[in-house]
């Protein structure tokens, strides 16, 4: 019987320096993650998060801890506090399946970590942050319930990242497979026109972003009405604004996709509504 072994770059590793590599996540992307904004010792729409978090574990079948209520979670994730008290922080809370090779879970329970980082200056960037667009086509994204959820298995939003960068923009579109827009890979997408702001639908397969939630409920305290409905890549053209959100920037506004150029004056105005709601914590 031959034992287990893991051999790395001419070393084989000894069972402790080998644990990282035996992980699902790192297997078989047998994991998810939230990205959480740290704001003053708070954590941004915590709520949102938390229950985006528990509704995404039960879908992938996942053991959730039963201590993790919303107020025992929020004190863990926050026992940890970098020594810089002078600007907000990033957590990437990451949670994957226990268990061993094979596709078939041995185990249902889970092991997680945090990643924590440094964000410049207190509470979302206002003005926004303004994005250069490409529309990346090379691959086209599934819709059904796991195309809503953050997973560990993340090539997609990789390549279409890695398209981007060859085209020298910030950030580019992600179709579906009927060549609607879904999101970027950076958030979701929003477009704005004569007044009327648009998103893709959860249906046709756009993420379940926290802060997409935000815009959609905050969305008429600037005097806008908001719905889901598709948007094809010819609509991106014809807006008057474009706008990617996600839990770290809140709101970025699109400047430039092909040879159309854009403002952002309401883009602004829903990152101040975003703040106001954020201080509220």
């Amino acid at each position: 019987m031959i034992s287990n072994f893991i051999w790395h770059n001419g070393n084989l590793l000894n069972e402790d320096e080998g644990l990282s590599f035996n992980r699902r996540s790192h297997l078989y992307g047998d994991g998810l993650f939230e990205t959480l904004r740290i704001h003053k010792g708070k954590i941004c729409f915590w709520e949102s998060h938390y229950f985006r978090l528990m509704s995404s574990m039960r879908i992938l079948r996942m053991d959730i801890p039963l201590d993790w209520s919303p107020d025992k979670l929020a004190s863990e994730i926050l026992t940890f506090k970098p020594e810089s008290s002078t600007s907000d922080y990033r957590v990437r809370l990451s949670i994957w399946r226990d268990g061993e090779l094979g596709y078939k879970p041995t185990t249902n329970s889970i092991d997680w970590c945090m990643h924590i980082t440094g964000i410049n200056g207190f509470g979302y960037p206002n003005p926004v942050r303004l994005q250069k667009l490409a529309l990346f086509q090379e691959h086209k994204k599934s819709k059904g319930l796991l195309s809503t959820l953050k997973m560990s298995q993340s090539a997609l939003y990789i390549l279409t990242a890695n398209f981007a960068q060859e085209q020298n923009v910030d950030d580019a579109v992600l179709l579906s497979h009927d060549n609607h827009v879904l999101e970027t890979s950076r958030g979701n997408i929003f477009i704005l026109k004569e007044g009327s702001l648009v998103t893709p639908s959860l249906e046709d397969g756009a993420l379940r972003g926290v802060m997409r939630e935000q815009v959609l409920k905050l969305s008429k305290n600037i005097g806008l009405i908001a719905t889901e409905k598709k948007i094809s890549p010819f609509d991106l053209l014809k807006a008057d604004e474009i706008w990617i959100t996600n839990a770290i920037q809140g709101i970025m506004a699109v400047s430039e996709y092909r040879k159309s150029t854009y403002v952002s004056v309401l883009a602004n105005k829903m990152q101040d509504e975003v703040n106001k709601k954020c201080l509220e914590f």
